[in-house]
């Protein structure tokens, strides 16, 4: 079998047996092969370890290249959103692809000249780089950290470690660990967590509050967890910005504190040095049914008493008011409850009249007055609307001084708590205003028609004074000016501020109120809509006629 050099050596000798006799042909072939072939060999030889060279110089640079540029710019990619996110060591944003292929190829054309010839191949192999980065992988600096807890303390959780606690639900559900969990949560909290788990979705395709709940279904206590958020959590404006600017910092830290506790029962078993944090978390998983109740009736029920009794209903509100200071919901069923509490309390039960007698809770006798209040000052009139909570509060307390009533201070949220339960058919709009509703020792809108009845009037004479006395009632309206709004809210403060009036409400003067300036104005609009121009005057024909 022929080698490769038995074969070159045939094809030289051939060429030159082809040639000998050729005078021109034979000399060239001679020449070619002795004298030039070797030096183009060599030659071959020489660029191609030099091309060889110079392609494992590109490779080392496009290595180093590629691993400096990623380290010193943090991009990110969600497969899911098809989305790439940027962080600066302070906060993730979201950033374009065009915007990440531009800075690469500009940063190459800038700092890495010799790889301009390996421009789109270097650009392909960051990009792939990138997008093998894993958002939720990434570990979040410090001050992001912090800015991010920093940001939901106070308004939202009362305590640094309940903000971590909740971060690491939110890592856990993202991660999708612990699902079996059931994490309680004020039903405040809901627009907050559907706007968090909306957004999430849209940055990385993942939900992150499947193990939220808002009541109690009659789940396992053992894997019942309660969630203590501050309750102006239902106000927007509180969270809207925080999200705004911290929305994708939160998603990171979440995933970055989910890891490394491993997870949020973890975080709190072992790493966790807040006790009282603890002990509510755990409350409903560390107790049962019947001792819950026995904490209830030892906080609550006073038995060494008499003269007195508490009704079921009555004993019903008592309970949710023991449940929300616990910040827990109602992990009884009130048919349970009743059981337990007639066990627990047999000698003072009486069935037929649905009360437990002998006992007492010094918790009833504000609510007992208040309700009393309720029933001798408030009557239901459809034509009223805004009584607000601070007002029935200012309301409340003089009912109590007038009627030698001992007055125990109430914030508004046990008066909405109180009126919720006893007149759930009241609305409450905005934890502020009540509807529907009007209290007799206050006739707010009589108030205001004595104070504009008496501004028409005063208007009337002034004008007829300037006219010596004629009637200006004959004359065209076209000739007086119109009377704005707020002049006549500022006329009214200082006629109610001013005035003893007998034909005001019943409030006397030193404890007389004034309306707020859109209850004011809400009140023209309904009466005087027709004498209203531009939404702020009232015409002369106001006051003329």
């Amino acid at each position: 079998m022929d080698t490769e050099k038995d074969r070159l050596i045939r094809t030289i000798s051939e060429l030159y047996t082809c040639y000998k006799d050729d005078d021109y042909m034979n000399p060239k072939i001679v020449n070619y092969v002795i004298n030039q072939l070797p030096g183009i060999f060599l030659h071959m030889k020489e660029n191609h370890e030099t091309n060889i060279a110079r392609q494992l110089e590109l490779r080392t640079d496009h290595d180093v290249f590629i691993e400096s540029f990623l380290n010193d710019n943090q991009y990110f990619f969600v497969s899911s959103t098809a989305t790439f996110f940027v962080y600066d060591g302070f906060h993730y944003k979201i950033y374009s692809e065009d915007e990440i292929l531009y800075h690469v190829l500009s940063t190459v054309s800038k700092e890495q000249k010799n790889l301009l010839s390996w421009k789109q191949k270097t650009k392909r192999n960051v990009m792939k780089r990138i997008k093998e980065s894993y958002l939720l992988n990434s570990i979040p600096e410090s001050d992001t950290i912090q800015s991010v807890i920093n940001a939901l303390t106070v308004n939202i959780f009362p305590s640094k470690s309940a903000v971590k606690y909740f971060l690491c639900i939110l890592g856990d559900n993202l991660l999708k660990k612990n699902n079996h969990l059931v994490h309680y949560v004020n039903q405040n909290a809901k627009d907050f967590i559907r706007t968090l788990n909306n957004l999430s979705n849209m940055f990385v395709g993942l939900n992150l509050s499947q193990t939220f709940k808002y009541k109690y279904h009659d789940h396992d206590y053992d894997i019942f967890r309660v969630l203590n958020i501050q309750d102006n959590i239902k106000y927007e404006s509180m969270w809207s910005n925080i999200l705004k600017y911290h929305m994708i910092d939160i998603l990171c830290v979440a995933c970055h504190y989910s890891n490394r506790y491993d997870s949020s029962d973890q975080y709190l078993e072992n790493h966790c040095d807040d006790d009282s944090l603890k002990d509510l978390v755990f409350l409903v998983k560390n107790t049962s049914a019947e001792t819950l109740v026995e904490d209830f009736i030892n906080e609550y029920i006073d038995k060494n008493t008499t003269n007195s009794q508490i009704t079921w209903k009555n004993m019903q509100y008592l309970w949710k008011r023991f449940l929300d200071v616990q910040h827990i919901p109602s992990v009884i069923f009130f048919h349970e409850l009743k059981n337990i509490l007639i066990d627990k309390l047999s000698v003072h039960y009486h069935e037929d009249t649905d009360t437990f007698t002998g006992i007492f809770s010094k918790s009833l006798p504000s609510i007992q007055y208040f309700l009393q209040f309720w029933s001798d000052t408030i009557v239901f009139d459809e034509n009223e609307t805004d009584l607000e909570i601070d007002e029935l509060i200012i309301l409340y307390k003089h009912w109590c001084q007038s009627n030698n009533n001992h007055y125990t201070n109430m914030n508004d949220k046990q008066i909405i708590d109180i009126i919720t339960y006893y007149y759930p058919s009241v609305e409450v709009e905005q934890d502020k205003y009540l509807s529907g509703i009007r209290n007799l020792l206050w006739d707010k809108q009589l108030d205001i028609q004595v104070a504009l009845d008496d501004m028409r009037q005063r208007t009337r004479v002034q004008y007829e004074q300037l006219d010596n006395g004629i009637d200006i009632s004959r004359r065209s309206p076209s000739i007086y000016s119109n009377i704005s709004i707020y002049d006549a809210y500022k006329y009214y403060c200082n006629f109610i501020s001013k005035t003893s009036a007998s034909n005001l409400s019943q409030m006397p003067a030193t404890n007389r109120r004034i309306v707020s300036k859109s209850y004011f104005e809400k009140y023209i609009f309904d009466q005087y809509e027709n004498y209203i121009v531009d939404n702020r005057q009232l015409v002369p024909e106001w006051y003329l006629f």
